[in-house]
């Protein structure tokens, strides 16, 4: 077939909004380089083991963003963690933790000082009662406290599978992380599911998930916030 016989996915005029969100992202992330402060954003994932603690993808993602963390301290750079997440059902069973205690009782386990964690504060600080329960409020919160705190770098811990669509999100909130990735042989993202379906969603329907009559957002809440809180 020749690739002219393709559809492009976006229309040239939607390509261009897209092009100019990614242009006014790195020329505000310009303007803050010379800024010496790290956020590190962790993206949880649910279910939790028992309902409390990380599994393995989790797990996997907190080391890693535990490993930047020091590595920004040795260079002299003040840093803080995000670990987004509200407390989640997954087919029916409830946490009886947020994503964000969960990751951040891990992270100072691993030494890292609960100064410098951040979750169910920032959560509750960006998002209200209405809670933090997919990517892009994970990066809404994380872009919003980004810009208010004076750092003047953003990095992005998450599956390889999710990535693409998370960096999306984050251009839509108008910043452009550093990501980093943490790879299991399990992932709950699928390689498929994001290609095909995630970002073109993303890409096609420019639905940031955070206007208060969102039925998409209000889907995912329903079908992830427990029964009670």
């Amino acid at each position: 077939m020749d690739e002219r016989d393709t559809a492009p996915l976006l229309s040239p005029a939607a390509a261009e909004r897209w092009r100019d969100r990614l242009r006014a992202a790195r020329a505000f992330m310009r303007t803050r380089d010379h800024l010496p402060g790290v956020l590190i954003e962790v993206a949880a994932q649910h279910p939790l083991v028992d309902g409390a603690t990380p599994g393995e993808e989790f797990t996997a993602r907190l080391r890693r963003g535990h490993e930047l963390f020091q590595e920004y301290l040795k260079a002299g750079r003040p840093v803080e963690i995000y670990v987004p997440g509200s407390r989640h059902r997954h087919l029916g069973v409830e946490d009886r933790n947020s994503l964000s205690r969960a990751g951040g009782e891990f992270l100072e386990k691993l030494g890292v000082p609960p100064t410098a964690v951040h979750g169910d504060d920032l959560n509750e600080r960006y998002k209200g009662d209405a809670g933090v329960y997919g990517s892009a409020d994970e990066c809404f919160v994380a872009a919003s406290y980004f810009k208010d705190g004076g750092f003047g770098t953003l990095v992005s811990v998450c599956s390889p599978a999710q990535m693409m669509r998370k960096t999306l999100h984050y251009l839509q909130f108008g910043v452009h992380p550093l990501n980093h990735t943490a790879p299991t042989p399990e992932g709950h993202h699928d390689f498929l599911y994001e290609l095909l379906v995630a970002v073109p969603d993303v890409l096609g329907s420019d639905d940031t998930l955070q206007s208060a009559d969102s039925d998409a957002a209000e889907r995912l809440r329903a079908d992830r916030r427990p029964a009670e809180g």
